[in-house]
């Protein structure tokens, strides 16, 4: 092993877990210091499922003094990646101190995650600060991947350090400061997520890939991207807000740069019990039959929140638009769908291949949709209907208090309707 190159000591380190590395120094004395140069420092204090790979767990009693002592005997040399996972504060000299080992050792991943336990809105009020000015003071840049959550960032223009950076992932980010300003020195930045991230988001990436954002409907304008070829777009309209309705209409109107991706992941809150349900509906299926030319995949996912659903027949103004896969998930109190007998022209779809419908109940604005789709799609070759809910999000909730005697009555109608 130890005649072997210290790139190909590195590779097989890597192959092992940070214990099994570890271990190896009880071989024999030449092998006393091979761990030090292990690539990937990843350790992760939560008690919930770790979902880095690399991680190893460690008990939250003795997670500063276990990390204290591994980066102590740690060369720095090689190191590729460094990740800290924990939900308790600490005290910031202590991370300064772990932040300063990843910067001075170039780690190219560094991934710091200090979300409190079910903090899943936005940042706390007391959060630390990390010093992106720390990325540039090694004479030379190298991060590539660089994933933060629930701390303080303060970027600007002036900051150097980001020519190498690929990824860039803020989750729950107080910024303060000029984040537009800090991109433009990112010229290879392929993928950018912002999750909770306040106030308007505008950027000049020319080479962004991918975007995620997950947050309220707010203002972005994505300067220059003309290859992004992936978004994915989750907005959480906060209870508070009148308007909260806005999303569909946002994602057509208030994201015009999105309209040259092939894939996009639609995911949406709606409550039908505000006035303006029919003129958002109604606007996000106006947009111009020129954008989207090259979009190969849609996922649209729409949870409604209704009492009512008959009320409301904005899912067959939605088939309207774009039409590549529909959830149809009525989170309602009501049984049948005595509807509102208006009837809405649909397109054609002659490229539509496959069609999922979960939550299918034989309401009939579902049963008018799905009868819609099935007479203008000429190339059609599957088409999957089922009574349950099957989607990510809180399945349960949305079968809750259903019996199992009306499930299988809506299966009974639905065979016999079609």
């Amino acid at each position: 092993m130890e005649d072997l190159p210290k790139e190909i000591q590195n590779l097989v380190l890597s192959l092992l877990s940070l214990k099994e590395a570890a271990r190896t120094s009880l071989v024999s004395r030449s092998w006393r210091k091979l761990w030090t140069r292990y690539p990937n420092l990843c350790f992760d204090g939560s008690k919930d499922g770790s979902t880095d790979v690399d991680s190893v767990k460690i008990e939250r009693p003795k997670f500063i003094e276990t990390v204290n002592s591994i980066i102590q005997q740690h060369s720095g040399i090689g190191l590729d990646k460094f990740s800290v996972r924990y939900s308790l504060r600490m005290d910031s000299d202590i991370l300064n101190r772990w932040i300063c080992f990843a910067t001075g050792s170039k780690a190219n991943i560094i991934n710091m995650n200090l979300r409190p336990k079910g903090n899943y809105v936005g940042p706390t009020k007391q959060v630390h600060h990390f010093p992106l000015e720390a990325l540039g003071a090694q004479g030379r840049p190298f991060i590539r991947c660089l994933f933060l959550t629930n701390v303080s960032i303060k970027p600007h223009s002036d900051i150097c350090g980001f020519t190498k950076l690929r990824s860039l992932h803020l989750h729950c980010i107080q910024i303060i400061g000029d984040l537009s300003g800090l991109l433009l020195s990112c010229s290879i930045l392929e993928d950018l997520e912002l999750i909770a991230c306040s106030g308007m988001i505008r950027f000049n990436v020319p080479n962004l890939s991918r975007f995620g954002y997950k947050g309220t409907a707010i203002p972005i304008v994505l300067h220059g991207c003309s290859k992004l070829q992936k978004a994915t777009l989750t907005f959480h309209p906060t209870w508070l807000e009148q308007d909260n309705n806005k999303v569909l209409g946002h994602v057509f109107h208030g994201i015009p740069s999105v309209s040259a991706v092939k894939m996009l992941h639609v995911h949406a809150n709606m409550h039908t019990n505000l006035p303006v349900w029919s003129s958002q509906v109604h606007t996000s299926t106006t947009r111009p039959a020129c954008m989207f030319l090259n979009l190969k995949h849609l996922t649209y996912e729409i949870l409604i929140f209704t009492k009512a659903p008959n009320r409301h027949s904005g899912i067959l103004q939605l088939s309207r638009s774009l039409l590549l896969m529909m959830h149809f998930v009525p989170v309602a109190f009501g049984h049948c769908w005595h509807g509102e007998g208006v009837s809405y022209h649909m397109r054609r779809h002659d490229h539509l291949k496959t069609v999922y419908m979960s939550g299918f109940r034989c309401y009939r604005a579902q049963v008018e949709l799905l009868c819609g789709i099935l007479e203008m799609g000429a190339v059609l070759e599957h088409v999957t209907i089922e009574p349950m809910v099957r989607i990510p999000c809180s399945p349960g909730s949305v079968n809750l208090g259903i019996p199992q005697g009306e499930i299988c009555e809506w299966a009974h109608r639905t065979q016999n309707g079609l």
